[in-house]
């Protein structure tokens, strides 16, 4: 099992080393949008607890590991919709968005964590 959890960690490391990046590097996140630096904070702690959940019991750790990241990538892509408190239009939001590497990075590992993430957990058998 350990080969199973090996890519979906290291896609889940990503994520958090991305998230902690953003943190740290993104004045206007802390500037305009203290709220969300907190909720992106709480993100990044329960992806931390992942860990030891996913080493402790692979299989069921890995289907959580599936549902958070998919719950994380509707966050993320859903933070677009919050661009009217900000004064701006989604499109300028978005753009500000995925104007940032680390915010990127973020969200494109979420769709191949979930997919390793449920193949790992034998939810789908490989033939």
């Amino acid at each position: 099992m350990a080969g199973k959890v090996a890519a979906p960690l290291a896609l889940h490391s990503t994520s958090i080393a991305s998230q902690v990046f953003l943190l740290l590097t993104d004045a206007e996140l802390w500037a305009v949008a203290p709220s969300h630096a907190y909720g992106l904070i709480a993100i990044t702690g329960v992806d931390v607890v992942a860990f030891p959940v996913v080493y402790r019991s692979p299989r069921s750790g890995l289907r959580v590991l599936a549902v958070w990241a998919a719950l994380k990538l509707a966050l993320f892509l859903g933070d677009v919709l919050t661009a009217p408190e900000f004064g701006m239009t989604y499109a300028e939001f978005a753009a500000y968005l995925f104007g940032l590497p680390a915010y990127v990075v973020s969200v494109a590992v979420q769709p191949p964590l979930i997919v390793l993430s449920v193949i790992g957990s034998g939810v789908v058998r490989n033939s």
